[in-house]
Protein backbone atom coordinates (compact mmCIF):
# COMPACT_ATOMS: atom_id res chain seq x y z
CA UNK A 1 0.00 0.00 0.00
CA UNK A 2 1.15 3.57 -1.27
CA UNK A 3 0.96 6.44 1.44
CA UNK A 4 1.03 9.70 0.24
CA UNK A 5 2.79 12.58 2.20
CA UNK A 6 -0.44 13.77 4.41
CA UNK A 7 -0.88 9.87 5.53
CA UNK A 8 2.27 10.42 6.73
CA UNK A 9 2.03 13.42 8.39
CA UNK A 10 -1.10 12.43 10.18
CA UNK A 11 0.53 9.05 11.34
CA UNK A 12 2.98 10.75 13.04
CA UNK A 13 0.37 13.28 14.72
CA UNK A 14 -1.29 10.19 15.86
CA UNK A 15 1.30 8.59 17.25
CA UNK A 16 3.07 11.64 19.13
CA UNK A 17 0.15 13.21 20.21
CA UNK A 18 1.38 16.15 19.35
CA UNK A 19 -0.34 19.58 17.86
CA UNK A 20 0.05 21.17 14.42
CA UNK A 21 2.35 23.62 16.01
CA UNK A 22 4.92 21.11 17.69
CA UNK A 23 4.82 19.07 14.90
CA UNK A 24 5.79 22.22 12.51
CA UNK A 25 8.58 22.85 14.91
CA UNK A 26 9.94 19.54 14.78
CA UNK A 27 9.61 19.90 10.74
CA UNK A 28 11.54 23.38 10.77
CA UNK A 29 7.81 25.03 8.43
CA UNK A 30 4.55 27.06 10.28
CA UNK A 31 1.51 25.41 11.32
CA UNK A 32 -0.77 26.89 8.53
CA UNK A 33 1.75 24.58 6.12
CA UNK A 34 1.15 21.51 8.80
CA UNK A 35 -2.03 22.12 9.01
CA UNK A 36 -2.59 22.30 4.48
CA UNK A 37 -0.49 18.72 4.42
CA UNK A 38 -2.81 17.53 7.14
CA UNK A 39 -5.80 18.48 4.66
CA UNK A 40 -4.35 16.95 1.66
CA UNK A 41 -2.95 19.95 -0.04
CA UNK A 42 0.31 18.57 -0.32
CA UNK A 43 1.98 21.25 -2.09
CA UNK A 44 5.57 21.12 0.15
CA UNK A 45 8.98 22.03 -0.28
CA UNK A 46 11.18 19.31 -0.47
CA UNK A 47 12.97 20.27 3.16
CA UNK A 48 9.41 19.57 4.58
CA UNK A 49 9.07 16.61 2.73
CA UNK A 50 12.29 15.33 3.75
CA UNK A 51 12.06 16.30 7.30
CA UNK A 52 8.09 14.60 7.41
CA UNK A 53 9.93 11.15 6.43
CA UNK A 54 12.38 11.68 8.73
CA UNK A 55 9.99 11.94 11.53
CA UNK A 56 7.67 9.76 10.07
CA UNK A 57 10.70 6.94 10.70
CA UNK A 58 11.16 7.87 13.93
CA UNK A 59 7.76 8.06 15.21
CA UNK A 60 6.28 5.59 13.10
CA UNK A 61 8.64 2.85 12.93
CA UNK A 62 6.19 -0.06 12.50
CA UNK A 63 4.30 2.19 10.39
CA UNK A 64 7.27 2.13 7.64
CA UNK A 65 6.75 -1.48 6.71
CA UNK A 66 3.87 -1.16 5.25
CA UNK A 67 4.68 0.63 2.21
CA UNK A 68 6.08 3.16 0.45
CA UNK A 69 4.85 6.52 -0.29
CA UNK A 70 3.57 8.41 -3.59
Amino acid sequence: MEKDISTLLREIKDASGWTEMRMATALGTTQPTVSRILNGQADCKIATFHAICALHALKCPLARASGPLT
